[in-house]
């Protein structure tokens, strides 16, 4: 499989991946705008057949990865692809983060086991963050060691 940036011709497998993934998401011109973004950083996974397996958005904002998106096409799930492409892609950034978080529903149990796995901890909530369903957001972060990306454990 190969890891590569997302690009423009990639953007409508992407938005239909996602529409089939999330119960709220984004559309072909969020996408879009990832791509245009100057502290976006956006991947893809693909098969040997071109198949979109997974993709990832990332925002840098000084020190800090947002991670926006994580997503594996549901024929692929459940083979420990989510946790290598991610781990994958931190290490394809241009530059080092110091930490790194998300928001996730808890009702989202899936997502919560991997980003554990990932090293990430919860560190709060965001009130009615998702807007389709009223629901809360957990706020999940990690910090890493001196930019390796290897989690340094404070929490």
């Amino acid at each position: 499989m190969d890891i590569a940036a997302m690009a423009a011709e990639d953007v409508a497998l992407v938005a239909a991946l996602e529409k089939r993934c999330f119960k709220n998401p984004w559309g072909f011109a969020a996408f879009a705008g990832e791509l245009a973004c100057e502290q976006s950083y956006s991947f893809v996974l693909k098969n040997r057949a071109q198949e979109l397996v997974a993709y990832s958005c990332f925002r840098l904002i000084f020190s800090d990865l947002h991670v926006l998106k994580l997503a594996v096409n549901e024929n692929w799930r459940r083979r420990g692809i989510a946790r290598n492409f991610f781990s994958q892609c931190v290490k394809r950034l241009p530059e080092a983060a110091n930490s790194a978080f998300l928001e996730v529903r808890p009702s989202n149990p899936a997502a919560i086991g991997l980003y554990k796995k990932l090293g990430f901890h919860i560190w709060g909530r965001r009130p009615e963050y998702y807007t389709d369903t009223g629901e809360d957001a957990l706020i999940m972060g990690k910090i890493f060691k001196g930019g390796s990306y290897e989690y340094e454990d404070s929490h």
